[in-house]
This record gives structure tokens, sequence and C-alpha cells, in this order.
């Protein structure tokens, strides 16, 4: 052991990305590289951010950089602006952070592949319920998928916009966009749910998203095009399918936002959607975007999707199982607030 020092972690760390200050910040705030100095010391830094990470503590030791069996199958979709190496640690960190959520709430009856349509009719069974936010979070945590928001990131470090994780054969699903509309975290979560009940993601498995929003120059295999076209297919379906298209596509290209927003709370109703999905509906087959973000702005119920995320997840999780170095980086990341 004495033969490793603190500079090999780092040294590993800094090849997938890591700088000194984001190593640091994501230790706990009692670290100092002081601690690293004896043998005992490196190990215990090597355990904490490997579990914050999802990496092996003994590689890390030895300067090398070696995922955990339980997330070793990590894929990105990405596009020109956003590299794999530059959505890396961000991915460590959403693994790390999945497995400590998932250790935390019972295991779940496992489900296998599920339909669009299946999931719809579960979730139109209640009368007058609508498919929005809060039935697509609720019927996710119901089956046993966390629904795990990540907005506040070290500086510096690349966010996805959102993951698919299977931790063994336990999936979860991570939401970083940092954004408070219900309508765009709905279809975030709608597509993530797709590619779990699509069984796009293996056992051990994840899919990063760089960007949900970006449709220039995906690189990425044809196999996993493929599987991002059924996600968005399961995702548009989910929130309305061809009905709301045909319903839009009526209203016609040029509308101000107040009258965008008047036309989506009118129909939503019927559609059993919310009007800020059909606002972005509308703006997806137009191209109006800065219509439709005024628009949004007009609809009080598209408010305050970070809280919702958070708060649900603090209802879920028991944070007792959960240790207090750990505890503490999960509130720092997730927003999350302990209770008591």
């Amino acid at each position: 052991m004495a033969a490793h020092a603190l500079a090999d972690v780092y040294r590993g760390l800094k090849e997938v990305g890591l700088t000194k200050g984001q190593v640091r910040a994501i230790l706990p705030d009692w670290w100092d590289p002081e601690v690293a100095t004896t043998d005992s010391g490196l190990w215990e830094t090597a355990i904490l951010l490997g579990r914050r990470l999802s990496l092996e503590a003994e590689a890390l030791i030895e300067g090398r950089v070696q995922p955990c069996e339980s997330i070793s199958r990590p894929r990105f979709k990405h596009t020109a602006r956003v590299s794999p190496d530059q959505l890396r640690p961000a991915a460590m960190i959403a693994s790390g952070l999945a497995k400590a959520i998932l250790g935390s709430i019972p295991v779940a009856e496992s489900h296998g592949r599920i339909s669009v349509k299946s999931v719809r009719a579960e979730l139109l069974k209640t009368p007058n319920r609508r498919i929005d936010f809060d039935a697509i979070l609720d019927f996710a945590w119901n089956i046993g998928i966390p629904v795990i928001p990540l907005p506040y990131l070290p500086k510096g470090i690349r966010k996805m916009d959102a993951a698919a994780i299977k931790v063994g054969s336990r999936p979860a699903i991570i939401l970083a966009l940092r954004t408070n509309s219900k309508a765009w975290i709905s279809f975030l979560l709608a597509h993530e749910l797709g590619h779990i009940c699509l069984g796009h993601i293996p056992e051990n498995g994840a899919l990063f998203e760089g960007s949900l929003t970006d449709t220039s120059e995906f690189d990425a295999q044809s196999q996993m095009d493929q599987q991002e076209r059924s996600a968005n297919e399961f995702a548009l379906e989910l929130l309305g399918g061809h009905e709301v298209e045909r319903q839009i596509a009526q209203w016609g290209h040029a509308m101000p936002a107040i009258e965008l927003a008047a036309k989506a709370s009118e129909l939503a109703s019927a559609l059993k959607t919310a009007p800020g999905h059909l606002v972005l509906r509308h703006a997806f087959m137009t191209h109006a975007w800065p219509e439709a973000r005024i628009a949004l702005k007009f609809l009080t119920d598209d408010l305050d999707a970070q809280p919702a995320l958070v708060n649900r997840m603090t209802r879920e999780i028991d944070m007792q199982s959960i240790s207090d170095d750990l505890r503490d980086y999960l509130e720092q990341i997730t927003g999350l607030v302990a209770e008591g």
C-alpha cells in the first residue's frame, strides 16, 4: 500500500474527466487530503469515492477506473456537441446515486416488458385521471422504479438530460435536466420509462441521454437509433398519441402565446393529457419555440417539477438505511431534505 498515494487516485479520475476540485466536491465536507496520507485513510478515501461513483475502490487506489459489477455496461446517446467522454463523470455519479437509492427502497416484483397500451390503461383506470407528469411519476414509483432528480452536480461537470439504469435487474430513472416545467419533465420521464418497459436496458446496464431535445447529428449505433425512436414513440403515445397530433394539426402555425395556452387548456381535458404537453407538441410540429416557452408560463399547473420530484423521493426512500456520509451526499446533489 505504501507504494500508492492520493496522487494515483487523482490521476485515474483525471483520465475520465474529473479534476481535483471536482473530486474534492464529491467527497464529504469533513474530508481533508491529510486523511489519505496513511494506508487506512487512503482506503477510506477510495471507498468513499467508489460508493459515490460506482467504482471499485481497489482499482482507484492503483490509479485505475473500474466500474462496479452492478453497473458495468453503460451506453451513451450523444450528439456532435456532447461526447461520451464529457458525459462519463456525470454518468458515474448517476450510477452511484441509483445504487444508493435502490438500496433504500423495497425490492419490487419484476414486471418484464410492459406495452404502452398497458401503461395507458393502468393510468386511466381512475375516473377523470389524465396522463401527465404526476400520473407517470406515480406509476414509476408504484412499480418499483425510483425517479431520481440530479440537478446539482459539482461545478464544471457536463450533465446528461436523463438516464435509464439497471443495478443488477432493478431499474431506476435519472432526471438531470434542470427545469421546473412539468411538461418537459413528463416527456423525459415517459421516454426513459419507455426504454425500461421496452427492454432496452440490460441487467447492469445504463443508457445516458446527452440531450433529448437536440435532434442534430446523433452519433450512435443504428440499434440505439432504433431504440431512441421506439422510446420516443412510447412517450408520445403514452402522452396522447396520434389523436393529439391530429387535433394540433388543425391549430395552424402562427399563434400568439396566450392563445396557444388557452387552446391547450381547452383541449387537454378531452385528450386526457396536460395542457403543457399540447403546447410542447405544437412547438415540435411548428418549431414555434418562442411562443411555446411563453405559453408554458401561463399554465399554472406546469410549475414546480423539481420540488415535486424531490418531495416524492423523500417520501419513498428510507434514509436510515443510507450511511450518514452518503446521506449528506444525496442531499447535496439531489436537493433532498432529510426529515428530522
